[in-house]
């Protein structure tokens, strides 16, 4: 499993400070450190225009700094790898248990329709199947199997 750490560390005359959040997206990440990013010029009241040796910023993909004299922000993405494992028993067609090595929190969508359904039995199926499909599609998801 990939994930992105958004570190920030700030030594100005406002104090020192560190903080790390972890994203399972990378463009999250870099949407977070854009914003933040964007917010420090703002309250810095950072000239942007004149930038010199000891008076500069700069955002890229997966860092941002800036720089103003003895005062420094910055920004960067870390990836890092997590070895993930979920395994699914199936048996006689049903999940019979899901085993994993780490804490996973698992849906699972039965789609089955009986081959006599009762009233509502196939609305149900299609509404859990469109609950399935707009999970499936958002960012970051994809079938591993």
């Amino acid at each position: 499993m990939k994930f992105f750490v958004l570190i920030y560390l700030e030594d100005s005359d406002n104090g020192c400070s560190a903080e790390a959040v972890p994203f399972l997206d990378e463009t999250q990440a870099a949407a977070s450190m854009r914003e933040a990013y964007e917010k420090a010029l703002k309250s810095t009241e950072f000239n942007v225009t004149e930038q010199t040796d000891d008076h500069y910023c700069r955002e890229c993909t997966k860092e941002a700094v800036i720089v103003d004299g003895l005062d420094r922000y910055s920004w960067r993405i870390e990836e890092h790898e997590l070895d993930v494992q979920v395994a699914v028993e199936v048996e006689g067609g049903l999940v019979q248990g899901i085993y994993a090595n780490t804490d996973v929190y698992p849906d699972v969508y039965d789609l089955d329709v009986s081959s006599y359904p009762e009233e509502g039995e196939e609305d149900e199926a299609d509404q859990k199947r469109a609950e399935l499909d707009e999970l499936k599609n958002q960012p970051g998801w994809r079938s591993v199997w």
